[in-house]
Formats: C-alpha cells, structure tokens, sequence
C-alpha cells in the first residue's frame, strides 16, 4: 500500500514538473512573441508618476500593447523592476513582445519631436513659430514667455524673455505646457551662457543683458556666421569712440513695436524718437531685439580684431567692410546705389 502512495506520488511529482515546465516554456515563448492589439496605426501610452506595475499591466492589457498582463508583471518581479518604470507618454506602432514593453518602459524611451527655433527671433515669433509646429497656442506662448521670474537671477531689468529664448533643436514631449516650453528655453539659454561667458562678460565690462543686447543685434544685422566676429568688431570699435551704433535692425525693432513697420526702411524712419534708435541714441539698446545664437554671443564676446567701423549690404548675403566713411560712402554707392540702379534698368529693358 505504502509503495503504491509512494509511486503515485512520484508520478504526480513528475506531471506536475511536465506541467510547471510546460507552462513556464509557454509563458517565456509569448514573453518573446510580439504582439499587436490595437487596429490604429500608433497608440499614444501614459505612465503616471507613482503608478503601480499591475495597474499599468491592465492599462497596457486593455490598450492591446501587451496581450497578458499577468505576464507583464510577472516579468517586472522576475528582473526586479517593478519600482523602475518611468513615468511619461510612449509611443507604440509595432507589434512588441511583452519582454520589449518592459524595456522600453524601463528605460523611459519616452515619445518626443524635434522642434527647431531658428536664430534672430522674437518673442512674439518664436511663438507663432512654435504654434505652427504644433506646440500649443501662439497667444498662451506668448502669455508664458513674460515670466520673467525665470530669468530674474541674470535679468533683473527684464520685463519679458526678449532674446532668452535659445534658439536650437529640442525634443519635446507631445502638449508641454507653454510654462514647460518657457523653462526648457531658457534652461538651455543657461547652459550655453556658461561659467566661462559669464567671466569673459565681466571681464569686458559688460552686464549679461548687455551682453544680449549687442549679441541680438548682431544676429539680425547678418545671417552669416562667419561675420559675426567682424560685426561685433564694428559694434566695439563704435562703442569705444562714443558713435552710435546705426543698426536698422534696431529701427526695425522699434517700428514693429509701435506696429507701424511695413517691410521697408525709409530715410524719415532713421529720425524716429526711440530708444531703440541707435542712429540717434548712442550706446547699447535698452534690451536684446531677439534671441541670438551662440555664434552672435560670441561674436561679442570674441569680436574680431580690426580697425573696421562700417559695412554695407553686397546683396549676396554678405557684406563689405569699411575702415574709413569715404571707403564706406564708395561701397554703398557701389553696392547699393549702383546696384539697385541696374535692377530697375534691366526691369525696364533699358539694358546697362
């Protein structure tokens, strides 16, 4: 009787290793399997801050990303992650294995976009900008981009984020807040204005917000970043004779702020009354007239060494430099007043 129990047991000992190794090769294959169970092309996942393996188990469940939740979790204690998801929105689009949900959510491979903001904006383009791209309202943006708080340990005489703004490519998340967008702006803004610029500023004498400033304008005077160092040398050499700058990107500036810039600057807008005028008004502008790069901060930072104190447009992108008002005077007749008395010639059909 007792030899009977004893084989019985046996038997049942070795069933029950045939059933636990089948059901563990059963359970480790769909591990491995990839899965789809949504119909729409991509699915859009959240993971809050706090939330537990078996709950998010039964919310991936039910989106369809992982076919077995059980599974799902069992695979977070078996690799001891059930406290290591990260908290986000993750993007899924292809048929994954329960084994590949877990690693993604693990190692936070959260779903962003890349957004590039183009150098020399304003405040108010950076927001139409950001808008078309799909990042929010531009009049929220705008509303967020006043926050001067975020800049009131480097700027306190700023009343809005005019040329703090940095102008690169982000990553971000789908629907940040504008005040999310704003600080990651302007962390990034901080990054680049490092320990070493900030010293370099002191030793030239010159505030961040000045240093901004001049930067700003650099910016807008030329789309080239290879004369940026010859227009911050032009932007010292006037400053250390006492001249007006004489930017029209500050006029332009100015006439955009009173609304009344139509594209064109005329003789009469260089007597404007502003103190954006740098025809009229010596020294630095009150405040930066856009977000200028790295290349334009250090263009005033790291200005080339020359004696030059003018340049003029050659219609090409780039422009003619000057040491002398009468080799300034010759190159504006030449490619300016020339120029554009060609253009209406061939327009005309008057040829040369």
């Amino acid at each position: 009787m007792l030899m009977r129990v004893v084989k019985f047991l046996l038997v049942l000992m070795v069933l029950l290793a045939g059933l636990a190794g089948f059901i563990f090769y059963r359970a480790y294959e769909s591990a491995h399997s990839p899965f789809k169970g949504y119909a729409d092309n991509e699915i859009f996942f959240t993971v809050d801050r706090g939330a537990t393996g078996t709950h998010i188990g039964r919310a991936l469940e039910d989106k369809g990303i992982v076919e077995d939740r059980r599974l799902f979790v069992a695979a977070l204690r078996l690799r001891g992650e059930t406290g290591s998801l990260q908290a986000g929105e993750y993007r899924f689009a292809d048929p994954l294995s329960t084994l590949d949900v877990v690693d993604r959510l693990v190692g936070g491979d959260i779903y962003t976009f890349a957004i590039t903001v183009p150098e020399g904006l304003t405040v108010a383009e950076t927001a139409e900008h950001l808008s078309a791209k799909g990042l929010g309202e531009a009049r929220a943006l705008e509303a967020a981009f006043q926050n001067t708080s975020l800049i009131a340990a480097i700027d306190r005489d700023a009343t809005d984020l005019e040329g703090y703004l940095f102008p690169t490519t982000y990553q971000f998340t789908r629907n940040p807040s504008p005040a999310e967008v704003a600080h990651t702006m302007i962390a990034q803004f901080e990054e680049i204005f490092d320990a070493e610029r900030r010293a370099k500023s002191e030793e030239l004498g010159l505030s961040l917000r000045e240093v901004v400033t001049l930067a700003s304008v650099i910016e807008k005077e030329t789309g080239s970043a290879d004369e940026r160092p010859l227009i911050g040398s032009v932007v010292w050499n006037r400053l250390k004779r006492g001249m007006p700058l004489g930017m029209d990107s500050t006029i332009i500036y100015a006439l955009k702020s009173q609304g009344s810039y139509d594209g064109n600057l005329r003789r009469v807008d260089l007597e404007t009354d502003h103190p954006y005028n740098t025809y009229r008004v010596a020294g630095i502008p009150p405040g930066p007239i856009a977000s200028p790069g790295e290349a334009s901060i250090d263009g005033v930072l790291e200005p080339a060494d020359t004696r030059y104190l003018y340049f003029v447009s050659k219609n090409d992108g780039s422009h003619h430099f000057s040491t002398t008002y009468r080799e300034h005077a010759n190159a504006v007749r030449k490619y300016q007043v020339e120029y554009f008395r060609q253009r209406r010639r061939r327009r005309n059909g008057e040829g040369s």
